[in-house]
């Protein structure tokens, strides 16, 4: 391991992580609150006083050191998501490049990554799936199948057909079991019982891992759906965090996987 790249990468990871806060706090902001705030504009600031953040305490994690947790200005306590979501990001890009090294499959699986994290901690907030982040998985699941083999679905022998036609399999797949469920929740108790971003969520997730790995990932989702639930103290008499659960499903197989696989010496 070259240790140049990996102090180069670092600030990166941080960053990242750090603009993955502010896009979850601000999508959050733009859909449930009365105010002009978009991605871009204004700057950051603190949310109760409104004075804008230094340059210098915009620094990932620096910056929450040095403001010791609290506004500069206001006192208010700054959440601690905020360094927790650049640590996990750093952690991910540090194991991203450990085992797949700086090329374009690492990149891909970062942005997939970062996708991800962001419409976890939106529906796990807000029980709350941003359309275009969605619908940007499924996108990537097509793409990636028609292009390559970057990431291998498979198919265990069952279907002998093309990547991108597995994919495409994976989306109808994923998009129609949750539908199907909801359709018979919705004859026996008059009303919805699954948000349609969880179909379209778990269609992009087959998209990229193809119909036969679903099961295992909707059996694991279920758990940790019902493990944040808990964990998180959230109002069990409303919807649970479905697609936080479903991300945190794919997350655990697809490590599952690559560890199976490198015991087997079939990861370079």
């Amino acid at each position: 391991m070259e240790l140049t790249p990996l102090i180069l990468l670092i600030p990166l990871f941080l960053s990242i992580g750090s603009f993955s806060s502010v896009v979850i706090y601000r999508l959050i902001a733009i859909e449930f609150s009365n105010t002009d705030i978009n991605l871009f504009l204004p700057r950051s600031h603190c949310p109760k006083c409104k004075k804008n953040i230094s340059f210098i305490n915009l620094i990932p994690l620096v910056g929450y050191l040095l403001q010791k947790g609290r506004c500069m200005n206001c006192e208010e306590v700054i959440s601690y998501k905020y360094p927790l979501y650049e640590f996990i990001h750093l952690i991910t890009g540090i194991f991203i490049y450990l085992n797949f090294g700086i090329n374009s499959i690492s990149a891909l699986i970062y942005i997939l990554f970062t996708i991800f994290y962001i419409l976890f901690e939106c529906d796990l907030q807000k029980l709350f799936l941003p359309f275009y982040l969605n619908i940007l998985i499924s996108i990537f699941g097509f793409s990636i199948a028609f292009n390559g083999t970057i990431f291998h679905i498979e198919s265990f022998g069952i279907l002998t057909t093309s990547q991108f036609i597995l994919s495409i399999y994976g989306f109808i797949g994923g998009y129609f079991i949750l539908w199907f469920i909801n359709i018979c929740y919705k004859f026996l108790k008059e009303k919805d019982g699954i948000g349609g971003g969880d179909f379209l969520l778990l269609g992009g997730i087959g998209s990229l891992v193809g119909p036969f790995s679903l099961a295992p990932i909707i059996f694991i989702g279920s758990i940790s759906t019902l493990f944040l639930t808990l964990c998180c103290k959230l109002n069990t008499s409303e919807e649970l965090p479905l697609g936080s659960g479903l991300i945190a499903g794919l997350g655990i197989y697809l490590l599952a996987r690559f560890f199976e696989l490198s015991l087997h010496g079939l990861v370079i």
